[in-house]
């Protein structure tokens, strides 16, 4: 089961299953019907299949398309609301493992060409160092057995930092400078290379200090997955103490968007940002 960003929850399969019976009950082939909806037939089948969320919009053409009954049309629209602000609990998140989460990770960041994250206690997971890595999953999931896999996973989706292809956005609150994740020797060697990741001209990386405030949202941190391929909705993932949540209504994902443009305006941008950077690591303690 994949369900890190939205993929293969049980919902989804419920709606694909129903979906895949409508399009069967109306003596539609899988690509007439995708033609019809104006999607692929791949990102059709990965929706009957559950792998792909259908949107609201979507579940509404195709159940006029295929000629579903008042009762089918709005068993399917419920399931696509509740899909479009789906919670996973951690447990089942990591039935499959730590490192089937960073595949999955990996396969969304994929299909994105734009990712903006707003992270106001950590370094973001794609610009952390491997120690750092380590003693951050090693925190969150102190009785598995398989982080040196799942952080060997994640400095692989590290690559993506140097493609050149895609819109990758950070703004990091100052709380994730200062945050001690590890001994002060971690933290001095994260904090030089979020401070080198500043000066890469693909990248717009941002810090958020203390001392910018603003009448501006920041209660929690949040990833959107922004201009998919293949007809995958735009997304927002959520990491909560408990469980994730994927949200794909449209409007609440502008609502992020809006969100993550005011505090990027608030934010020091790349080598604005490195004094302060400079600062924070400074004022570790020395190392023995």
């Amino acid at each position: 089961m994949s369900v890190a960003f939205g993929k293969g929850t049980a919902r989804q399969r419920r709606l694909g299953g129903l979906l895949r019976r409508l399009r069967q009950s109306a003596g539609l082939s899988g690509p007439v019907l995708a033609a019809r909806l104006g999607i692929s037939q791949s990102h059709l089948s990965r929706v009957e299949l559950g792998e792909a969320a259908a949107t609201a919009e979507l579940v509404d053409s195709w159940t006029q398309q295929t000629g579903a009954s008042p009762a089918d049309r709005e068993t399917a629209v419920d399931l696509a609301e509740a899909v479009a602000e789906e919670i996973v609990t951690w447990r089942e998140a990591v039935a499959s493992g730590l490192v089937k989460l960073q595949r999955d990770a990996l396969d969304a960041e994929a299909t994105a060409a734009t990712r903006m994250a707003y992270v106001p206690a950590l370094i973001p997971g794609l610009m952390q160092t491997p120690e750092y890595a380590t003693h951050l999953v090693a925190g969150d999931h102190p009785d598995r057995d398989d982080v040196a896999e799942a952080v060997a996973a994640r400095m692989q989706r590290q690559v993506i930092l140097y493609s050149g292809t895609k819109s990758l956005r950070w703004v990091i609150g100052e709380a994730g400078l200062r945050w001690r994740v590890g001994p002060p020797q971690v933290m001095a060697a994260q904090l030089d290379r979020l401070a080198a990741l500043t000066g890469e001209p693909q990248l717009d990386v941002r810090v958020l200090p203390f001392e910018r405030t603003g009448p501006v949202w920041h209660d929690h941190g949040f990833t959107i997955l922004a201009d998919r391929a293949d007809g995958e909705p735009d997304l927002v993932h959520l990491e909560l103490l408990t469980g994730l949540v994927n949200i794909t209504d449209s409007k609440e994902i502008a609502q992020y968007g809006a969100a993550y443009e005011q505090l990027a305006d608030l934010a020091l941008r790349g080598a604005e940002a490195v004094p302060l950077i400079h600062q924070v690591r400074a004022e570790l303690p020395a190392e023995h």
